[in-house]
């Protein structure tokens, strides 16, 4: 009856099970705490990822069909704060205040992850045709 059959799971009895036991309770816990940091480390980089020039692009392109249509990512790249300047038919007749809350409930899924957009130009193409030759009779400095 002593040779230990059946006793795998009990309490350790003499100083080498001990150290054997504890061993493999620091490799079990080492690798809760490796999963643990992986799955820490793939949902930092998904929020990371944040919202990328041309889906704002697509977006917009899509809803709007601009005839002009520049996007800027201010962020440095983490997708956080964009810059544009779209030229569209929708604007006819519309207010300033319109038209951006046009561009925003165009960018709506996009929205909830860009801390920044700045609407730098929401024109019609009249208006935009204006400003071009505008720029263009100006003399240089």
């Amino acid at each position: 009856m002593g040779s230990g059959v059946g006793l795998k799971y009990s309490r350790p009895s003499r100083i080498s099970d001990l150290s054997r036991f504890s061993q493999r309770q620091r490799v079990v816990n080492e690798r809760k705490l490796r999963r643990e940091r992986e799955r820490e480390k793939e949902k930092e980089e998904e929020e990371e990822m944040g919202v990328t020039k041309e889906q704002v692009k697509s977006s917009l392109t899509s809803k709007l069909n601009p005839a002009h249509l520049e996007v800027i990512d201010t962020s440095g790249g983490c997708g956080a704060s964009f810059a544009i300047e779209i030229v569209s038919e929708q604007f006819e007749g519309k207010r300033l205040l319109e038209r951006h809350r046009l561009v925003n409930s165009s960018l709506e899924e996009e929205m909830k992850e860009i801390h920044a957009l700045s609407i730098k130009k929401a024109l019609t193409p009249e208006q935009w045709k204006q400003q071009q030759e505008s720029q263009v009779s100006k003399p240089a400095a």
